[in-house]
Order: C-alpha cells, then structure tokens, then sequence
C-alpha cells in the first residue's frame, strides 16, 4: 500500500500529524531552493516543495481545503525569509497551493486512493504533473510579469520546467505501492545502489565536466527493470537531488553553462531529471503490467492444466510447427488410454513429431492422416472393447503455425450412461404406473364405503333426531361428503395422468347455461358464509364443441377456491367473452389472493399456501392441478391465475378452442405427464 494511501486512511490523529509534518517540510525546502539556486538566478533549478506539498494534500481527507492553505501560508513563509517581495512571495504562494490541490484531484478523481504501479496510472500521473504545474506556471508568470517586470513567457517557461521536474521527481515516492512482483537478491540491490553512486559521483563531481549527463540513466533503467519501483522513486531522488546540489557546487557539465547564462543550466538540469524519472517510471510501471500479466497467465495456464488432467475426455492440445512438426504441449491420462500408451515418449514435447506422410503420429491411421492435412475433422479409435470419438480442431497462429486440439470422447462409456438413463426412465415410469394403479384401486375401494355412510347420512337427515344426535348426523355427513371429495379428486388425476387415459366424446352445448348451472351450484357451496356469485355473461348463445364434463369440472373447481377463500359476505364473479377463435372464462374473487412468490407452484400435486389467510380453507391441494390437467391435456386450452388489478383476490383466466382440437400422439403423453406431474 502506497504511503498516502497508508496514511490516509489510517487514524486521523496520525493522519493530521502527517500533513503538518509534510507541509512544514514543504516550507523548509521551498527556503533552501530559494537560498540554493545559482547566482543571479531569479527562478531556482526545481522546486522539491511541490511534491510534498501534493504528498500533504493526498494524505489528507474530505475537500483539502485545510491543506492547500496550510502549504500557502508555508511557501509565502519560505519566500519572505528568503527575501523576496510582497508581491511574489503572495503571487507563488497561491500558486503553490492551487498547483498542489489540481494535481491531487487528478490523481484521486474516481478512485479511493492516488497509486502509481502500472502503465495508466503513470499516464494519469503524467498528465496531473502537466496541469498542475501549467496552472502554476500561468499564476506565477502572471505574477512575475506584474510585480517584477519579468518576460511573461520566460517566466512561464522556466516555471512550467521547475515545477514539472520537481513533482515527477518528489511526488511518486509517496504514491508508490512498496510491494514487488518478484523477489530481488539483496546483493543485487546493493550492486545496483553503487553503480548509480559511482556513476552519478563521476558525472557531476566538481573536477568533471565531460558531457555524459545522461550515463546515470542506464543504472536508473537497471533499477526499473528489477527493483521494485519505490526503491526506483527513491533512487530518483536522490539522483535529482545530487545531481542539483553538485551543479549549484559548480560540478558536472551543466556547470560550465552558468557564465553564459543560469537559465541555461536551469533548463538543462531540470531537462536532465524530467527525462531520467519519466523515462525509469514508464519503464517500471511497464515491468509491473508484465508481472501482473504474467502472473494471470500463470494462474491461467495453472486452471487450465488442472482441468486438462482432471477432464474425462481425452485432450490433446499441440503446436504444429513452421517445419511440419506436432509438438505436444499437454496431454492427459484419458488421452494417453485412448491411444494405448503408458506415458508420452519425452521427444514429442521437445522435438516433436514429424508430419511425414507414410511414418506414424499419434498412433491412429484415420486420426494420423488428420493431423498431417492439416484440416479440422473427426477419426474414430478402437481400443480393445471401447470405441472412441476423436475431434480436431484447428487455431492458426501465423501462416505455417496454429494450434491443434484434439478431445477424445469414449463413445462406449457414453453409450453405457445412456443405456442406464433409458433403464431408468423405464423403471420410473413403470413405478409411477405402479403408484397411479395403486391410488385408483385404493380410491374405488374407498369409495363403496364412503357411499354407504352418505347414503345412511341422508336418511339420519330425514329422522326427527335430538339436538346432539343431530349435530352428530351432521358432523358424519358433512365430513362423509368431503372424504368423497378427496377420493374423487385422486381418482380423477390418476384418470388425467395415467397410461390408460380414457378420452370423452366431444358434444356441442351452450357455454353461457353450463355457466349459469355451475354459478348456481356454488351458491349452495356454504351458505352460511352468504356468498354472492355473480355473472357477466352475453345475452346471445355460445355454442361450442368440447367435453361438457371437462369444462363443468374446471369451472367447479375454480368456483370452488373461490368461495372457500372469499371472505363472509363478498362477491365472486364469473364472466364469458370471445378470444380470438376462442372463448376467456373468468372466476375473480375478492379474497386473500396468492402471493406471487407462490404462484408457480399452486399448479403441483397437494400445494398448500401456509399462512394465515390460507391455512384454514378446507381442501386437499388437488383442485388446481385438475384443472391444469383437464386445460392442458384435454381440452387443449391454457389456464392462469394473476392478482386481481385492485389488489385483492385472484383472477382465474381460462382460454379455450370453440371446439376440441386433436389430441397429440397417445404414446408420448403418458410419460411426459407423468415426469412432469413427479
């Protein structure tokens, strides 16, 4: 983690203590540049100040606000102790606090933290040392134009390069993430660390003034290719640094320009570190991308080994080469039984196979022939009792180059699973037969009995029987009637679904009588609940042509759910209207209604919604999937449930043909039902 970022988000006590101590050194070092610049110069070589005046503003949190005027209060300090006027000292001290706040947002704009590690991230660094330093360069021409009488755009030049240096320079030491992609001997480090001393000692001692300014840069770019580049950061400051400090002693080849002019050893220093921090930064952020790529690739290639040596299918993956050979690059054990072999011979991953016609492959006539054409295509292989189904594949690279994969399938195996998919289905359909025979024989067992109790039921009910005696009689015929119910609803399902589905005969009749009869029937449902059923029918006829019985039974069951769920009192319609080349029955009521999250499943075999409003409702959790059976099966219409639009209750919409449409092939029917219904 970079050290603003450390800071930054790290205790606010620690945090506060952090920007003062940085914008206290930011003063102390804009005093020195003032106080070390060359004789006569107005404008010192570089201004350290602006890094850590930004390093202060990026630790800091919220607006910055706080911040950027502690480093103007700083930088005016620094230039009136050094001496120069009121105007200046105010005009850079804007300056200097704008400068730093720009290059801050740039670096955190849409991000958490400012970090510099990759190739972008330098890029956007770049760009914020460019602005920043551009807004202070305007803002400190402008000044110098006007209090000192200065040439607007020499100020501005020699200004743009002072500051640009200094943050490329000072800045990315304390936005650099400390951590390294791979490990470094420390001896290396130490050899590297000397050959920079040496040769920046030898470049700018005072007793040298060859013109090899930029020899330092080839133990810099050392550093960026192998050090991790907060070491690199460091380095170049302490290179620019140095190399300042030697030249202001009168050393190095920048020097030797100063009798001709400071701003010409200004520009050329300050050249010298812009080009050795931007060029060892992009080299290293370059060096991390690689490292970050290369660890991806790794952990790829990792993936992919493991699922190449796990997978059971037989995979080959191989290069063919610009000389006509197949090297193998991975290859696993189910490949390795497909072609008969142990292991694979050790020479086709290092010289690989010759693709010679006549001389042997992979071992497989049809497969071999494949692979010296060149072409995509299938072979198949045979070894021992299995057969395998072998595919290539073909991904060129260049012209004579591609990559070459072969997945062998074991069609015997895959024959097996599907024999004993089929041997499955089989036994589950002969055991759901075996479950729908059962719950039929044991339903029109049921139902002898059952009769019986109604019938003597019934003739309690014409007795002159006492209070309790009555209240018995009641309780014997009202359950007796609901168990008949029950045994009805089974027997009709294992009617819809069963393999001996018997069809009725289609008849043509009135739908609009056979719902007024079937509304009439449900208001003697529960009486004492007073239930209205009303009905929104036309005043014409509306012949159709299906099976009476199957439309009399779904419209009873809906009715039916209707009123178990309408509260006392409240109003269950019922409506009739063309659609399309059908009708749209409708059953609406004013209850509870279904939450949606159940709705998928009201259609399955004895789904019960367990709430409160539900819960209590009599019923067996069959009625729905009758209805769904008899639409779906039968009359070869579709039914939906939706809530009702004012909130409350459940609109029931049933489509159907005005006349019975062809049934599909019986023979697929029943096991489809039966998988599904299961």
């Amino acid at each position: 983690m970079a050290f603003t970022t450390a800071v930054g988000f790290g205790r606010p006590a620690a945090r506060r203590t952090v920007v003062a101590t940085l914008i206290v050194l930011a003063g102390i070092v804009s005093y020195f540049s003032v106080e070390l610049r060359p004789a006569g110069a107005a404008i010192a070589a570089w201004w350290p100040a602006a890094g850590l005046g930004a390093a202060a503003l990026l630790v800091s949190r919220g607006t910055r606000v706080l911040a950027a005027t502690g480093i103007l209060f700083a930088a005016m300090a620094a230039n009136t102790l050094a001496g120069r006027e009121w105007g200046l000292t105010v005009g850079y001290g804007i300056a200097n606090a704008v400068e730093v706040w720009v290059v801050a947002w740039i670096l955190t704009r849409g991000r958490a933290a400012a970090r510099l590690d990759g190739v972008s991230d330098i890029a956007r660094f770049l760009v914020a040392c460019i602005v920043g330093s551009g807004v202070f360069s305007a803002i400190g021409g402008v000044t110098a134009f006007i209090v000192a009488d200065q040439p607007l755009e020499v100020a501005f030049l020699s200004l743009l390069a002072s500051h640009f240096s200094a943050l490329v320079v000072v800045l990315p030491l304390f936005v650099i993430s400390p951590r390294t992609h791979e490990r470094v001997h420390p001896v290396e480090v130490l050899a590297q660390v000397a050959v920079l001393a040496l040769i920046t000692w030898f470049v700018f001692s005072p007793t040298s003034d060859l013109p090899i300014a930029y020899l330092p840069l080839i133990a810099l770019l050392w550093a960026a290719f192998r050090l991790p580049t907060v070491l690199v950061a460091a380095e170049i400051l302490v290179l620019a640094t140095a190399a300042t400090i030697l030249t202001v002693l009168g050393g190095g080849p920048f020097a030797s320009f100063i009798a001709t002019g400071e701003r010409t050893t200004v520009l050329l220093l300050q050249g010298f570190l812009i080009v050795h921090a931007l060029a060892a930064l992009f080299v290293s952020g370059a060096r991390n991308d690689w490292g970050r790529a290369l660890v991806r690739a790794e952990a790829q290639e990792e993936l992919l080994r493991g699922g190449i040596v796990n997978a059971e299918s037989g995979i080959v993956i191989a290069e063919r080469t610009d000389d006509s050979r197949l090297v193998i690059r991975g290859i696993n054990r189910a490949a390795l039984t497909a072609l008969g072999l142990e292991s694979a011979p050790p020479e086709w991953f290092e010289a690989g196979i010759p693709l010679v016609p006549g001389q042997p492959v992979l071992g497989n006539r049809g497969l071999d022939a494949l692979l010296r054409s060149g072409g995509a295509g299938e072979a198949e292989l045979t070894r021992g009792d299995r057969r395998f189904d072998a595919q290539v594949s073909i991904r060129p690279l260049s012209r004579e180059t591609a990559i070459v994969t072969v997945v062998m399938s074991d069609i015997t195996k895959r024959q097996e699973r599907e024999d004993a998919a089929v041997q499955s289905l089989v036994r589950l359909r002969d055991l759901n037969q075996q479950k729908d025979d059962f719950i039929a024989s044991v339903s029109h067992e049921l139902r002898t009995p059952v009769t019986a109790i109604m019938g003597f039921s019934e003739q309690l009910a014409d007795e002159a029987l006492g209070a309790r005696a009555q209240q018995a009689a009641d309780v014997i015929d009202r359950n007796a009637r609901r168990l008949a119910d029950v045994i009805e609803d089974v027997l009709e399902l294992s009617r819809l679904t069963g393999s001996a589905t018997i069809r009725r005969s289609s008849s043509e009749f009135d739908m609009r009588d056979l719902l007024e009869l079937a509304a009439e029937d449900a208001r003697g449902l529960y009486p004492e609940r007073q239930i209205v059923i009303e009905t929104s029918l036309p005043d014409e006829p509306v012949p159709v042509v299906l099976v009476r019985q199957d439309v009399q039974r779904v419209i009873a069951n809906l009715l039916s759910n209707a009123v178990k769920f309408s509260p006392v009192g409240g109003t269950v319609t019922v409506g009739l209207g063309p659609a399309g080349d059908g009708v749209e029955i409708t059953v609406s009521d004013r209850g509870p209604g279904i939450p949606a999250e159940h709705l998928p499943h009201v259609w399955e075999r004895f789904y019960r919604i367990q709430d409160e409003s539900h819960r209590d409702a009599p019923g067996t959790g069959l009625g729905l999937p009758i209805v769904k059976a008899l639409v779906d099966e039968r009359l070869r219409g579709r039914v939906t449930l939706e809530p009702q639009p004012t909130g409350t209750g459940t609109l029931a919409r049933v489509l159907l043909p005005r006349e019975s449409l062809p049934a599909p092939p019986t023979a697929s029917v029943p096991v489809i039902s039966q998988l599904s219904a299961e």
